[in-house]
């Protein structure tokens, strides 16, 4: 039991720390992006809007790698 708890700990920690690092990396390039585009305002809409994809994306590619054992269509 202490095992199963452990492992799943630590693939939440992962994901947390995978998530962070997608997030920060989606902020600072969508900020770059905007702001060479129209300046400091679409800079900050580019952050949010690149925080965001990378965040789905990565949700995406470990869902696929370590898949949570839920089957979200079949909720009903």
């Amino acid at each position: 039991m202490e095992t199963s708890n452990a492992r799943s700990k630590f693939r939440r920690n992962l994901r947390y720390g995978a998530a962070a690092i997608a997030v920060a990396v989606g902020l600072k390039y969508g900020f770059d992006f905007g702001n060479q585009i129209s300046g400091p305002l679409m800079g900050v809409v580019g952050a949010i809007n690149g925080a965001v994809f990378c965040a789905l994306m990565l949700d995406f590619v470990t869902e696929r790698i370590f898949p949570s054992g839920k089957d979200r269509r079949q909720s009903r």
